[in-house]
């Protein structure tokens, strides 16, 4: 038979059981689209965050707690070791373009008889440098703040409006973990940066932040070096850090020296892990409409005995009936693999419309990866589940095929 009459028969086939073939299709369409959902999902994620920490410009470097060994990214289980004289110590060094450590906890603010909830953020006057940010009104903190370990905080817009409404924040009082600050500035609106709305900070001097919670560590050191080499920079950084914290030659730092470079390499790495994760759970449901389909056509066959009978009797090879079962089987998956893609992309755009809506900066795109994984997956599938139930039906004797009741 051609290939245009197989395909033929296998639509008015399929078209005569329309709801059973719906529901075969089901479990193919669920695995393609929830595929191609999780993976353009990982892939504007991983664009997310490589957009974000370039944002910061070139020559990033980040010192966070723990050793080496520990990873890249600071972990709740890491050591504190970090000190806020770490961080004045290398702010004397005329290598040394920017630095800054930082503090943050989630708590409460009390101002003008309203009650809000934000991140208190212990920071240095080189976090606006940073950032690239401005105060809308007064001024951001000073180095004279952080040295008097002065208690004046600089909110952030949208927690600013909430507070005080229209009126003029800059020099009224808020109370945040029960302690009076006075207020000397708000932010301009800046919107969402990596996971955290910006607009909802509240900023202190790092040494207050560490009176505030009885903190004696910091979270992180930043820095931006006026070396041209980056990894000079680090090592300058390293061997200063070394000598503070009294590490012996041959021991491992007590803290992880990060360029920049390596945080997007290491982020990149750990959203393809888990879009590799979450894609193989995904495919389990391809897995078990590969199953589902199989069963179909082991049924169809049952069915159409007397019909392969009747066709074999008339003279059709055992290589026609089993072409024209995987050709149904393929027909299938196929179909259902179409309406998974254009599903798929349609979850996906809409996914990220909504994650959009409470964080800027997301950006869509169909992952072409999932795209061609999901024909591909379609086509292995109706070959290998549609294949032994064809081979069944190719194999049948004529005679007894006929006298099937």
């Amino acid at each position: 038979m051609h290939i245009r009459d197989l395909m033929k028969s296998a639509l008015d086939s399929l078209g005569r059981t329309k709801g059973r073939t719906a529901l075969t299709m089901l479990g193919i369409v669920i695995g393609i689209s929830s595929v191609i959902l999780v993976l353009s999902i990982s892939e504007a994620a991983e664009r997310y965050i490589v957009s974000t920490v370039n944002s910061f410009g070139t020559g990033l470097i980040i010192v966070a707690n723990g050793p080496p060994s520990s990873g890249h990214f600071t972990h709740a289980f890491a050591e504190e070791v970090l000190t806020y004289d770490d961080v004045h110590a290398l702010k004397q060094k005329s290598w040394i373009d920017l630095a800054m450590a930082s503090v943050e906890q989630d708590d409460k603010i009390i101002a003008n008889g309203v009650e809000r909830g934000g991140k208190v953020t212990g920071t240095m006057p080189d976090e606006i440098k940073f950032y690239d940010i401005k105060t809308s009104e007064g001024l951001f903190l000073a180095q004279e703040d952080v040295d008097a370990r002065s208690r004046v905080t600089v909110l952030g817009y949208e927690i600013a409006r909430e507070l005080f409404g229209d009126e003029i924040a800059v020099g009224k009082t808020a109370k945040i973990n029960r302690q009076n600050f006075r207020v000397i500035g708000v932010m301009e609106k800046t919107g969402t940066r990596g996971f955290d709305n910006v607009d909802r900070n509240i900023y202190i001097p790092v040494t207050a932040a560490q009176d505030l919670y009885n903190k004696k560590h910091v979270m992180a050191l930043i820095v931006r070096t006026r070396l041209a080499s980056i990894t000079d920079g680090m090592r300058r950084i390293q061997d200063v850090l070394r000598d503070r914290h009294n590490i012996d030659f041959g021991e491992e730092d007590d803290f992880n020296v990060l360029s920049q470079e390596e945080l997007v390499k290491t982020a990149t790495q750990i959203t393809d892990v888990l879009g590799l994760l979450l894609s193989a759970i995904a495919a389990i449901s391809l897995v078990v409409g590969g199953i589902g389909i199989m069963n179909i056509m082991y049924v169809s066959v049952t069915e159409r005995t007397r019909e392969i009978g009747l066709r074999k009797a008339l003279g059709a090879r055992s290589r026609d009936i089993l072409s024209q079962f995987l050709i149904e089987a393929i027909v299938l998956t196929g179909v259902g693999g179409l309406i998974g893609v254009g599903l798929g992309s349609l979850f996906s755009f809409l996914s990220i419309v909504a994650i959009s809506s409470f964080q800027s900066g997301w950006s869509f795109s169909i992952s072409t990866n999932g795209v061609l994984l999901g024909f591909g997956v379609s086509a292995v599938i109706g070959i290998v589940f549609g294949y032994a139930p064809a081979r069944k039906a190719s194999r049948l004797n004529p005679i007894e095929a006929l006298r099937k009741e």
